[in-house]
């Protein structure tokens, strides 16, 4: 064999390991294109299930809500005393003994809605404890509740009074609670009209001093302390509670008192003495206040037990 015949064997070899090559890589690409065809079309399966499956989910949900809000339209009844906003309270200070830190929106009076339409229970009838009081819906001129001092260790020495129909039953609520293990601290109950008014216009005039106008002023202090004759302290029977632990290391009421387990017991228990969480949470649209959960207020016993069964608040229950 000669040097030409030699060569053109070597480049006979060399075409076909090209051709074998080519042939390797056309394989693996167009397996690799099958594998991903396959894992595409799988995902899509998936998303499309779990689509159907919401679908279906919504579609049910919708003709629930459409039949309870059908149920809820044909119930409800106009009302003058619709919707509540007690107190944004100030805290000058940062003491909680004058007031809690409730803030007020500014918003219309909204539809009567009721959160429950189907009532657990008998619904009491309305009486002096149901009185509602906010900023749609103001004291009676003059109105003035005969109030004592409640007996307790855990009082603050400021706005320590109660309704005397009521009293008892604070008492006995806040003794039950020690004896449970849970120590509470009465941070504010009723406050007289002169003492709201002093706090408010002491708001009013913080505002001033950042250069508000009268007006301006008015309407920012509005936000956090309530309008003289719309809170519900001057009934004597709203009551700001928190644990004595809570108190001695926090300078304010604020919404982490809920994870306490002394905030566990007043809610699972309050109905039994006669008292409701007057402003429950997600319930800001109805109340007009954001959710406290150091507020409580005397309803009696029969009304707070309706209104904690059926998580409703005061507002719904004057107005069905």
């Amino acid at each position: 064999m000669d040097k030409r015949q030699a060569e053109k064997l070597r480049e006979e070899k060399r075409r076909k390991r090209r051709n074998k090559k080519i042939k390797g890589y056309t394989m693996m690409a167009v397996c690799a294109v099958i594998l991903v065809a396959l894992i595409v079309f799988a995902v899509k399966g998936v998303i499309g299930f779990v689509a159907g499956s919401e679908s279906d989910i919504d579609a049910s949900s919708t003709v629930i809500s459409s039949d309870v809000n059908s149920e809820s339209s044909s119930d409800d009844t106009s009302s003058d005393e619709d919707v509540s906003s007690d107190e944004g309270t100030e805290n000058p200070d940062n003491s909680s003994d004058e007031s809690s830190s409730e803030e007020t929106p500014d918003s219309e009076e909204p539809e009567n809605n009721p959160a429950n339409t189907t009532p657990v229970g008998e619904k009491p009838q309305q009486s002096w404890s149901t009185m509602l009081v906010n900023q749609w819906s103001y004291m009676p001129e003059g109105y003035v509740p005969e109030v004592r001092p409640i007996v307790y260790e855990g009082v603050s020495p400021l706005n320590n009074q109660f309704d005397v129909r009521a009293a008892e039953a604070l008492e006995n609520m806040l003794a039950d609670a020690r004896a449970a293990g849970y120590n509470m601290y009465l941070v504010s109950a009723y406050r007289s009209h002169d003492y709201q008014v002093n706090l408010f216009n002491r708001k009013v005039n913080e505002y001033k001093a950042l250069g508000y106008d009268d007006t301006e002023a008015y309407n920012q202090a509005s936000q956090w302390v309530a309008i003289p004759g719309t809170s519900e302290h001057c009934t004597g029977l709203a009551a700001d509670i928190v644990s004595s632990t809570w108190y001695n290391y926090n300078s304010d009421l604020t919404h982490d008192f809920e994870e306490t387990e002394h905030f566990d017991w007043l809610y699972s228990h309050c109905a039994d003495y006669g008292f409701i969480l007057r402003y429950p949470k997600n319930r800001e649209a109805t109340t007009g206040i954001t959710y406290e959960p150091w507020h409580y207020r005397y309803v009696g016993t029969e009304a707070a037990r309706y209104i904690m069964d059926n998580n409703i608040t005061l507002e719904e229950f004057c107005a069905e």
